[in-house]
């Protein structure tokens, strides 16, 4: 863990200290981005504009815990580009999969968010829902759930992207929660 004293150094323009924050950070700050993103790209691009704009912004930042503000600095860049991206079956999949159960309030967190998801799909119209279930609840297919349900496949592929279009206006404010709260 770098300290307090390690950004002081590098607010007055050490070099060494930057590449020793940058080295000791860059990996895990790429990991958390990569897998709650899933594009390499995307991860890449994160990390580095958060490095840059710490060095660029390096006097007027006051960092007393550089880990915890590259983390959430990646976590806020994350979130970003994630909120100008369709909803996409990845992402409600994040929603589901990044819940921990670290403590009474992520606890308590959790369940919440569970009942808001639950309550939104339930909330759904009942042939969108009952798409969106087959294809996120039971992993099915948008041939299978077509053949089971005696529509064409276009007519799945509209309801699922009905669903996740009601569930990221339903879902929003929940999104912006667990990334603020801590989702690494």
């Amino acid at each position: 863990m770098m300290s307090a004293t390690c950004w002081e150094a590098i607010r007055n323009d050490s070099e060494q200290a930057y590449k020793e924050l940058f080295a000791a950070y860059w990996q895990p700050s790429f990991t958390a981005a990569y897998r709650l993103l899933r594009d390499r790209d995307a991860a890449e691009d994160i990390v580095q504009e958060v490095f840059a704009a710490l060095w660029t912004r390096r006097k007027t930042l006051l960092v007393h815990n550089p880990e915890a503000f590259i983390r959430q600095m990646v976590k806020n860049q994350v979130f970003t580009v994630l909120s100008r991206r369709k909803l996409s079956e990845h992402n409600v999949e994040v929603l589901e999969n990044c819940l921990f159960d670290h403590s009474p309030e992520e606890s308590y967190m959790q369940q919440e968010t569970l009942a808001e998801l639950e309550s939104a799909v339930a909330a759904l119209p009942a042939k969108c829902r009952e798409v969106f279930e087959l294809r996120r609840f039971d992993g099915l297919s948008a041939s299978s759930i077509a053949e089971q349900l005696n529509i064409s496949i276009r007519t799945v592929e509209n309801h699922l992207y009905h669903a996740l279009n009601l569930l990221k206006k339903q879902l929003y404010s929940v999104m912006i929660l667990l990334f603020i709260d801590g989702l690494f």
